[in-house]
């Protein structure tokens, strides 16, 4: 232990030296990476620090220092090492025989950069000071939070926009995923964090993955996680409804169907938040995609019953309630009008029931069939009109839903 903290100390003598310092710093920081700086700068005073440090072990989002770690410097200094036994060997056989002394060891540490590069810490995303992954494995870990969050933003954008040009290697969209798991950790646990994102008009970038260029599921969840974090903001809800980009959102209900709870729930936060959201679903056609989903036999009960709660919601909306009633009464039977004011469960039953209206509308398993059928085929045909929507124009209009009746008409005949 002695002869350790000696050679700690010495270490600290050479960084701290005008001669060699600059050198020796540079060999130690390669070596040991940057992580080995603050207990250097004590080593003089302080040398058991430095051995300290060597020898534990810490996965902290600020230090990351492991066996393997340890194992990857020994193997590259016995390896450098070895050049300088072989070298100490040959000159003592030389002067053992005679010959000629050899040319001194030449140590080429001015190229060391260039013959290690300490992999099992430098390849580890490290953002702000902060080794990410393991942040995303300790999220109530203190930071500091806004000049964090600022580098976190330009690192994940960034990312992205390599992405989208083409860089879709395992390695860079695994540090795309775990960007936004650490953002989602810091805007679950630090709900004012939603308003910097808005201050640094960050939030469209969130709902930029929800774009059918981006073909990485786990991404899209991940993306979906966090949006559904944010949404509980209020000033969010009102800038989603602005930017009208429930439009991005909307279409996942076709296209993506291994995250429908996220994307349910996502749409119920803004639905709950924005009278503006309900009237832009109600253009977009929304209201067929959910009309299609809540009658599907096939779908989960328990999506179905949050299809059932999504509708509810914006049955009950103060602005625009009246006439999402009507369309949906239009869609089913008008006996749907006092449905929807029912909890999920008993509305999921209420629809698997047969009854007649006041209309001589027949609500029964065929011709849920047919309205599914419908509802289903236009909802395919809808979900990439939604996604360039101008926000002025009326994708379906309701008297196209007169067709799923008169079909019925048709078929009586």
């Amino acid at each position: 232990m002695d002869q350790r903290k000696e050679a700690a100390k010495l270490c600290g003598e050479l960084c701290a030296s005008a001669a060699v310092g600059k050198d020796a710093s540079m060999i130690l920081n390669t070596i040991f990476s940057w992580q080995i700086k603050p207990h250097l700068s004590k080593a003089v005073s302080r040398p058991e620090g430095l051995v300290d440090f060597i020898d534990d072990t810490v996965d902290s989002p600020t230090v990351y220092w492991t066996d393997e770690v340890r194992e990857e410097i020994v193997g590259f200094i016995s390896k450098e090492f070895a050049e300088l036994r072989r070298h100490s060997e040959d000159f003592i056989i030389s002067v053992q025989r005679g010959d000629p002394f050899p040319l001194p060891y030449t140590w080429h540490y001015s190229r060391i950069r260039q013959r290690f590069y300490l992999k099992t810490v430098q390849s580890r995303l490290f953002v702000g000071g902060i080794f990410v992954e393991s942040l995303v494995n300790n999220p109530y870990f203190k930071l500091k939070t806004k000049s964090f969050t600022m580098e976190l933003l330009a690192a994940l954008q960034q990312r992205f926009d390599n992405y989208l040009s083409g860089q879709k290697d395992s390695k860079h969209i695994g540090e795309i995923c775990l960007l936004i798991q650490a953002l989602s950790n810091m805007v679950t646990n630090l709900p004012h964090m939603v308003e910097q994102l808005l201050k640094m008009d960050k939030l469209q970038l969130v709902y930029r993955f929800f774009w059918e260029d981006v073909s990485e599921m786990k991404m899209k969840s991940l993306a979906l996680k966090l949006a559904n974090s944010c949404a509980i903001n209020d000033l969010a809800a009102r800038h989603v409804a602005q930017q009208r980009l429930i439009r991005v959102v909307l279409p996942l209900l076709v296209t993506e169907t291994n995250s429908l709870e996220e994307v349910i729930n996502l749409i119920l936060q803004h639905v709950r938040r924005s009278s503006a959201v309900v009237d832009q679903i109600r253009m977009m056609g929304g209201l067929v995609i959910l009309g299609s989903m809540f009658v599907n036999p096939e779908l989960k009960d328990t999506l179905r019953g949050l299809v059932a709660s999504l509708i509810g919601a914006m049955t009950n909306d103060a602005m625009y309630g009246q006439d999402i009633t009507d369309m949906m009464c239009e869609m089913f039977t008008s006996k749907f009008r006092g449905a929807f004011q029912s909890s999920a469960s008993i509305v999921l039953k209420f629809c698997d029931r047969d009854h007649y209206d006041s209309k001589g509308r027949y609500w029964n398993r065929g011709k849920r069939e047919l309205v599914q059928a419908f509802l289903e085929k236009h909802a395919h045909a809808l979900a990439p009109q939604i996604k360039l929507w101008n926000g002025t124009q009326e994708l379906f209009h309701t008297d196209q839903l007169n067709l799923i009746w008169k079909e019925e008409s048709h078929e009586s005949k």
